[in-house]
């Protein structure tokens, strides 16, 4: 489920929430329990893969891990 960022117009407390597509309208302060609260912009969450060697991407000879997802051919 998706967690999303949100400020409070009226106190100016900044919360995250876990919104669904039913609770979407519903989101209030938790603090002042306002519904004047505005969507914060921000960055999606990613993994990152790595092989044992800590190495991120398939420079040389191929990817330390022997993943076979990289795209390198060989």
């Amino acid at each position: 489920m998706p967690l999303f960022e949100y400020a409070c117009r009226d106190c100016g407390r900044e919360f995250e929430t876990i919104v669904t597509a039913r609770t979407a309208d519903a989101v209030c302060c938790p603090a002042c329990e306002s519904a004047a609260v505005g969507r914060k912009l921000s960055l999606p969450a990613t993994v990152a893969v790595t092989g044992t060697t800590g190495a991120t991407n398939c420079a040389g000879d191929g990817p330390p891990c022997g993943a076979a997802w990289c795209g390198r051919k060989g």
